[in-house]
């Protein structure tokens, strides 16, 4: 499969000038620019049709909508990215609250090791 994304809906001119008009309501609501060449553009324009409080934008969005499936069909299913799970460390999952597990001892391990400067334990007080 083609790793590249497909810009080819980009080329009907009646496409681009909607969303060229809602390119201008985001920034002019979100303060956000997006860009032509971005590949995730169809995403962001539908979050930001999804948030947005102009009905402008949300008739534009449904036009742009409807000439894709008249263009391409069916879009793709969108891939989410997985919940909060295991927080990993160059690869390698990471206990999620190391220092709950200190606590749970009672002890301080600062206390219980001493305290290291620069490789050499020094007093403390």
């Amino acid at each position: 499969m083609d790793a590249t994304p497909n810009h080819r809906w980009l080329m009907q001119y009646n496409i681009v000038n909607l969303v060229n008009q809602c390119r201008r309501l985001i920034r002019a609501e979100f303060d956000e620019s997006l860009s032509l060449t971005d590949p995730a553009l169809r995403q962001k324009l539908a979050h930001y049709a999804g948030h947005t409080r102009s009905q402008g934008m949300q008739r534009l969005y449904g036009e742009i909508r409807l000439a894709l499936l008249e263009l391409e069909g069916e879009d793709p299913p969108l891939s989410h990215s997985p919940g909060p799970g295991a927080r990993l460390y160059r690869g390698q999952p990471v206990d999620p609250s190391p220092e709950s597990k200190s606590k749970d001892d009672g002890t301080n391990p600062r206390l219980r090791k001493g305290l290291v400067y620069r490789g050499q334990k020094v007093a403390q007080g």
